[in-house]
């Protein structure tokens, strides 16, 4: 089978040569930033230990420093797993969900080459005939019309900007003497066939023309802003071509990909409209728009595919709010690592494309740094839509929030979005206590006391006293493990998986455990003890973190010695096994049986048959290791 050159193309644009290459080696954590579409990893093709092997997702492009193989998606699969070239096509198609194109070995395809070659011509003739038409005399009004909208002859060169003149068949007179035939141009989009004894006409008429570029950045399409105010459409785009499909392409997409590899953002900013997204790249923000039509699966692989947490931002009236939850919806069930997004809005009656204008590149800049992650917009999406006054309703509001949860594909996202958004719930539901000094007979004072006649209310609960508070026991529990993990190394290397997903709610804990993983898989180059992970916290700005860590007296090993130290490194490693199985294997039980007894609420009788199940396997667990596990070892216990 021969593929065409634009079925190749597409292939490339959608298939993350960092998913792809993920399954065959393992990334350096270290070393790599997935935010800027970044990896590294030891190299899959000679032996080695560093990682030197370089993939930029956005290029979608490797290269070994040790080696110098090199290449893209295809030479990965094709080198790698020793596939013929079709094959690998195959194989990269079927990972990035594209449907292979039918058999088009024949002489239609070099046909069609042709015809694409002749349409990219003429899109690039039509780009400076608009371009002309701009400057002369019949773009009077379009550049008057620019000028109040701030955009100048300057930043019009800049974006391609130009004007499609009234004529009923200017465009069309014009490139048939450039040497184009009126079949080509309505291939092209630029003109309208007519029906029966009707002549064709120019389908862009008395209109701004914006370009459309490929990933490449040649024009394949337009979009026109009317002039006129009584135009039926205000915005029109081009029709679908052999270049160009609205779902698949997005309004300045190769720029934005090359202003975001300069920036220090995450990820694109998805606007609604073309002069929003100007706004944003003048004021050196990435951003993308869709093209006429509501956000498409292929667009979102292309905006996750920069890298990074893309920003929705629409305006902040009915049309914009509904295009966020649009964009939210599509994107959920495909929610996972690497694959999210986070919504702005802006203010009331205002756009980007407004607020640049009267405000500059900052209030922009300052509207995207308030953006929510996806999880909180969704949450705030559903509390918003209804009274949460009766228990029905608030039973309703939390129903919804499961079966939000119960949309995401990827099992381990969606049991942390089911934990948030139940988290979040019960917070919102909970009964406001009332507040010190509440009008009343019986006024509640603040805590505190009195003293020499004077009230002193006590100091504001910190993040660990208020974590000492809710986990009790428990607290001094996590505390020692970390104690331990940092005296006895051999735990963090043994035990560091299940070390990096035990819940630590207080931030002090968490950047503790942190460290001594950081350190650990760093094995051979530092080492971990209460030095080094005192100094790396001091170097984190985590000073009180260091200051507990110094703090803790060491452990003592039984003096005995001998079989007495095995038996006691023996009863350590049954503590943590404990303790990771009540922390982390019973919350992630509990997870998936919340869960199962929404889908039973439905009438879901395997659900019920699930959750009978791990009810008793939770039971079981929790009663055989609720035994072993303790606070701390007797005269051992952390200050």
């Amino acid at each position: 089978m021969r593929f065409s050159e634009s079925f190749l193309r597409a292939l490339k644009d959608r298939a993350s040569i960092a998913g792809y290459a993920g399954k065959l080696v393992q990334w350096d954590r270290k070393k790599s930033q997935p935010v800027k579409g970044d990896y590294w990893a030891p190299c899959p093709f000679h032996s080695e230990k560093t990682a030197s092997f370089h993939v930029r997702d956005q290029l979608g492009s490797y290269h070994c420093f040790g080696c110098d193989e090199s290449g893209g998606v295809l030479d990965l699969a094709m080198k790698l797993e020793g596939l013929s070239f079709p094959e690998a096509v195959e194989r990269v198609a079927a990972f990035a969900g594209l449907p292979l194109p039918e058999d088009e070995s024949s002489p239609r395809d070099d046909e069609e080459e042709r015809l694409r070659r002749r349409l990219f011509g003429a899109m690039s003739r039509a780009q400076e005939l608009f371009r002309d038409q701009l400057a002369g005399p019949k773009g009077r009004e379009a550049r008057s019309y620019l000028e109040r909208r701030a955009l100048p002859e300057d930043v019009c060169a800049q974006f391609g900007i130009g004007y499609a003149p009234a004529g009923w068949t200017d465009t069309l007179d014009i490139l048939k003497k450039a040497g184009f035939t009126p079949e080509e141009l309505i291939s092209a989009g630029l003109v309208s066939a007519g029906d029966g004894d009707r002549r064709a006409i120019d389908v862009f008429r008395d209109r701004i023309m914006f370009p459309i570029g490929d990933a490449q950045g040649r024009i394949i399409a337009f979009g026109g802003r009317a002039l006129d105010p009584a135009a039926k459409a205000k915005y029109l785009n081009s029709p679908d071509t052999p270049l160009f499909h609205k779902g698949r392409n997005l309004y300045r997409l190769k720029e934005a990909r090359a202003l975001l590899s300069k920036s220090k953002r995450g990820g694109f900013v998805v606007a609604e409209g073309y002069v929003d997204v100007i706004a944003f790249e003048r004021a050196g923000i990435a951003a993308v728009a869709p093209l006429g039509t509501a956000l498409t699966e292929d667009q979102l692989a292309l905006i996750w595919r920069a890298g990074g947490e893309p920003i929705f931002c629409f305006d902040g009236d009915g049309a914009g709010k509904r295009a966020a939850d649009r964009a939210l919806d599509l994107a959920l069930p495909q929610m996972g690592p690497g694959r999210t997004l986070a919504v702005a809005l802006m203010p009331e009656g205002q756009d980007p494309d407004d607020l640049y204008r009267s405000a500059g590149a900052p209030a922009l800049h300052a509207i995207l740094a308030e953006a929510r992650p996806a999880v909180e917009a969704l949450f705030e999406r559903e509390r918003a839509r209804e009274p949460l006054d009766t228990p029905e309703r608030k039973s309703a509001f939390k129903k919804r929030l499961r079966e939000a949860a119960f949309r995401i594909a990827d099992e381990e996202t969606k049991k942390l979005y089911l934990s948030d958004l139940m988290a979040r719930a019960d917070a919102a539901l909970r009964p406001a206590r009332a507040e010190a000094g509440q009008p009343g007979l019986y006024a509640r004072r603040p805590p505190g006391k009195f003293v020499k006649g004077k009230f002193e209310p006590e100091p504001r609960a910190t993040a660990e006293l208020k974590a000492r508070q809710a986990a009790g026991p428990r607290y001094l529990a996590m505390e020692n493990f970390l104690r331990e993990a940092i005296d006895r190394p051999a735990l963090a290397e043994k035990f560091g998986d299940l070390l990096a997903r035990l819940a630590l709610e207080e931030p002090g804990l968490a950047a503790i455990r942190d460290t001594i993983l950081d350190l650990a898989d760093a094995s051979g180059v530092q080492k971990v003890d209460r030095e080094a992970v005192s100094r790396h916290l001091k170097e984190r700005g985590e000073e009180r973190a260091a200051a507990r860590v110094s703090a803790w007296p060491p452990f003592r090993l039984p003096e005995a010695g001998g079989a007495a130290i095995q038996a006691d490194e023996r009863a350590v490693e049954a503590e943590w096994m404990a303790a990771v199985t009540l922390d982390v294997v019973l919350p992630a039980l509990r997870e998936e049986m919340a869960a199962l007894a929404a889908a039973a609420d439905r009438g879901d009788e395997a659900a019920f048959e699930r959750f009978l199940m791990l009810d008793r396997e939770a039971r079981r667990i929790d009663e055989e290791f609720r035994a072993v596990r303790s606070p701390g070892r007797s005269g051992d216990q952390a200050a």
